[in-house]
């Protein structure tokens, strides 16, 4: 019943309170394909994660594409089945592609707000491809961990070796 109430709520004016991971938005997601140009047309996204950075929210959005051609792949999260799709606000089957996601300010000018909600919240995943999506998640999420580790070891592996270094005693250079 709770989920019901938030949904809710993403669809009105005060929808960047209330907006949260698995939720679709409309947003003129910026496209890659040679020759395009102009506004980027406004596409289902799927709101992957909401990040804080010096005080302001962000949305890490994965683009959303109904295209079975295999241009766009990884981390995908596939809503096929009609009433997945239907409850989440969607027309036809849509895949999220995780490996094409941005990450926007809440007052991005690419978010699409529709008229009659106030709001660019289309709908929200529900049961599997909810589930789908937080496995794509938590991949991500342990990919960014192991890379800030591996980035840690490596400066502190450059530190150590700099005071191993002979050529350096209590930080003053001294000849061999």
């Amino acid at each position: 019943m709770l989920d019901s109430i938030t949904s809710t709520l993403t669809m009105t004016a005060v929808w960047q309170d209330h907006l949260s991971y698995g939720d679709i938005v409309s947003f003129r997601f910026p496209l890659a394909e040679d020759g395009h140009t102009g506004r980027p047309k406004a596409l289902p996204c799927l709101v992957l994660d909401i990040e804080t950075h010096g005080g302001e929210r962000y949305a890490l959005l994965a683009y959303g594409t109904t295209s079975r051609r295999r241009s766009n792949i990884g981390y995908e999260v596939h809503v096929r089945r009609k009433v997945d799709y239907l409850s989440a606000g969607l027309n036809e089957p849509t895949r999220f592609v995780g490996a094409r996601r941005l990450l926007v300010p809440f007052d991005h000018s690419g978010f699409v707000i529709c008229r009659a909600t106030g709001a660019p919240v289309l709908g929200r995943l529900d049961g599997n491809p909810f589930d789908a999506m937080n496995a794509v998640r938590g991949r991500i999420h342990a990919e960014r961990d192991i890379a800030a580790d591996r980035r840690g070891r490596t400066r502190r592996g450059a530190a150590r070796r700099r005071k191993a270094h002979p050529a350096f005693l209590g930080g003053k250079a001294v000849r061999a």
